[in-house]
């Protein structure tokens, strides 16, 4: 019988060198975890900790954005810091509109969303998300 191990290209043949491979999936195994490591800290690939994410989300009805017109909206995130980095995101299709947030106070993101085009824009209502990264 023929197995093919999940995430890795070499299918073997079970009963023949059984011990072989398992040393090699820990190996495997063992590499990986070197490069991730959680304890009260992420650290990918040797790079800066990662020491907390915060994430919220909340309803947002944007509205109507004309051609060069912005639209702004503050969500409360507890934990939340200045200089934390953000990401953001909507649940709708932003149609070319560029969406950004910041931590603008201590609890409190602020999302912006720009209308660059050339038309109006009107956005239904969605979910917004806002995640810090603390390191």
């Amino acid at each position: 019988m023929k197995i093919k191990l999940p995430n890795f290209s070499d299918t073997v043949e079970l009963g023949h060198d059984l011990g072989r491979v398992m040393r090699g999936i820990l190996k495997d195994i063992e590499t990986a975890f070197l490069k991730i490591r959680i304890d009260d800290q992420i650290i990918i690939g040797g790079g800066t900790p990662i020491l907390k994410h915060l994430s919220t989300t909340a309803t947002w009805n944007p509205g109507s954005l004309a051609a060069g017109a912005q639209t702004s909206v503050a969500t409360t995130l507890t934990g939340a810091a200045l200089g934390d980095e953000v990401t953001c995101s909507f649940s709708l299709d932003l149609q070319l509109l560029q969406l950004t947030s910041h931590v603008s106070s201590a609890n409190t993101v602020t999302t912006l969303l720009v209308n660059n085009t050339a038309g109006a824009i009107d956005l239904s209502s969605g979910t917004l998300r806002v995640s810090v990264w603390q390191h």
